[in-house]
C-alpha cells in the first residue's frame, strides 16, 4: 500500500514518492523550473532570459540582451546554486548561455498543479466546458493509473482537453509537424520552420564541402527544393558566406593547407577546379594573409 501525506501545501507536490517512483518526479521539477524561471532569479533578469533547455546536467539559458549575457555570466554558479535549490536535487552542475533575440512564443502550461499561463487567445481556459464522452474517455483511458496519480493526470488531461477545445473554437491550428498552436493559415509553426532551415544549412554546407562552386540554381536541385524559394537561398547565402569567413580566418592565421587555398577560391569565385589558374590562387591568399608587423628602426623615426 502506498505511503500517503496531507501535510503537504502545493496540490503539484502531493504525490513526490510516485512520481520518483515512475521516474517523473526529476523531469517534472525542470519543467517546473522553466515556468517559474521569473520565481527563481527576479523578475528583471527573467525579463531579458529564460530557460531554454536542459541538457544532461547543464541548463541552456538563453539570453535576448548581450549586456546580460555577461551579467549573468559573473552570476553563474549563483544560478545553479538557485536552480538545485528549486528543483531539490544537484542536477545541475554547469550553465550555457546562448543568445536569442525574443522570447518563443508563449503556450498555456499545464501541470499538475491545474493551468499556470494566461496566454489564451479569446477567454479563460477554466471557462471552458467537456462535453461528457470527453469526459467518459479520459476516465475510461486513466482507470488503471496507481490510486495517487490516476485523479492528478485526470485533472491535467482535463485541462489538455480544454486547452485543445479553447484554441479551436479561438481560430488557432495544430502545427501538423509538432502539434504546436499556430495561427490560421500558417503552414508550420515558428518552431519547425526554424528546425527545418537548420537542417537545411546542415544540407547545403555538406554539398558545398564537397563541390563549393556550385551556384544557388545548382544547389536547388541537389537539395530538391524550388529555386525561386527564396528562403533557402537566403539559408545557401548564409552558409556560403560562412565558409568563406571560415577559409579567410584559416588563410589570415597561416593554418591553412593547399586545399584549402583551393576551396576558398572556389567559393568566392563558383568555378571549377580546373578553371582556376594556380597564380590566381596566390593572389588570392596574399591578400588575406595577416601581414607583419613592421619594425621601424630608431634611426627611421
Amino acid at each position: 500500500m502506498e505511503k500517503r501525506s496531507l501535510k503537504l501545501e502545493k496540490a503539484g507536490l502531493a504525490i513526490p514518492e510516485v512520481l520518483a517512483k515512475h521516474r517523473l518526479l526529476l523531469p517534472y521539477r525542470m519543467y517546473q523550473a522553466k515556468r517559474d524561471w521569473k520565481k527563481i532569479v527576479g523578475e528583471q533578469i527573467a525579463k531579458y532570459s529564460y530557460i531554454l533547455d536542459f541538457k544532461n546536467n547543464i541548463i541552456v539559458i538563453a539570453v535576448m540582451n548581450p549586456v546580460y549575457m555577461n551579467y549573468l555570466f559573473m552570476y553563474k554558479n549563483k544560478i545553479i546554486e538557485e536552480v538545485n535549490s528549486y528543483i531539490g536535487h544537484q542536477a545541475i552542475a554547469d550553465v550555457r548561455f546562448v543568445k536569442k533575440g525574443k522570447k518563443p512564443v508563449q503556450t498555456v502550461y499545464e501541470t499538475l498543479d491545474g493551468e499556470e499561463k494566461d496566454v489564451l487567445p479569446e477567454g479563460n481556459i477554466r471557462q471552458v466546458i467537456l462535453d461528457d464522452s470527453t469526459v467518459a474517455n479520459i476516465r475510461r483511458e486513466t482507470e488503471n493509473l496507481p490510486d495517487g496519480l490516476r485523479e492528478r493526470v485526470v485533472q491535467l488531461r482535463f485541462a489538455q482537453a480544454k486547452r485543445i477545445k479553447a484554441y479551436a473554437v479561438s481560430g488557432f491550428i495544430p502545427c501538423p509537424s509538432c502539434g504546436r498552436w499556430m495561427a490560421k493559415g500558417e503552414k508550420i509553426c515558428i518552431f519547425c520552420r526554424s528546425a527545418a532551415r537548420h537542417a537545411l544549412k546542415m544540407k547545403v554546407r555538406a554539398v558545398l564541402e564537397e563541390m563549393p562552386w556550385l551556384s544557388w540554381e545548382k544547389m536547388a536541385e541537389h537539395v530538391a527544393v524550388s529555386v525561386q524559394d527564396k528562403a533557402a537561398e537566403q539559408a545557401y547565402n548564409d552558409v556560403r558566406r560562412n565558409l568563406i569567413y571560415r577559409y579567410i580566418e584559416k588563410v589570415y592565421y597561416e593554418y591553412d593547407s593547399d586545399a584549402d587555398d583551393l576551396i576558398l577560391a572556389l567559393l568566392i569565385t563558383r568555378r571549377v577546379p580546373g578553371d582556376i589558374p594556380p597564380k590566381f590562387i596566390e593572389n588570392l591568399v596574399a591578400k588575406y594573409r595577416r601581414k607583419p608587423e613592421h619594425n621601424v628602426s630608431p634611426s627611421e623615426s
